[in-house]
């Protein structure tokens, strides 16, 4: 089994229909590149460091939530100081 022209000239990984893959295995492999899997991510810290900014959010939706709230908040107080206001006679409506 270790002679080297015994190795199969295909991956032979089983497909989604179930027939082996037809692909050539990668050198020194014994799959080919979607069976064997040519990377798992990055392995450093510059790599993670690099998806770590990528995946940030900026722009139109940065800290959407935070100023959801103080909207909230902020409507609540109108709300509340509204009726206040037409019973002082502050408005003329």
């Amino acid at each position: 089994m270790n002679d080297p022209t015994q190795t199969s000239l295909r991956c032979g990984a089983k497909t989604r229909s179930g027939a082996p893959c037809a692909k050539f295995p990668m050198e020194g492999k014994r799959r080919c590149q979607l069976h064997g899997g040519l990377s798992t991510g990055p392995k450093t810290v510059a790599g993670k460091a690099a998806i770590s900014v990528a995946n940030t959010k900026h722009g139109r939706y940065k800290n959407w939530r935070e100023k959801q709230a103080k909207e909230r908040y902020y409507r609540g107080e109108i709300k509340r100081v509204m009726p206040e206001a037409r019973e002082a006679g502050l408005l003329k409506y």
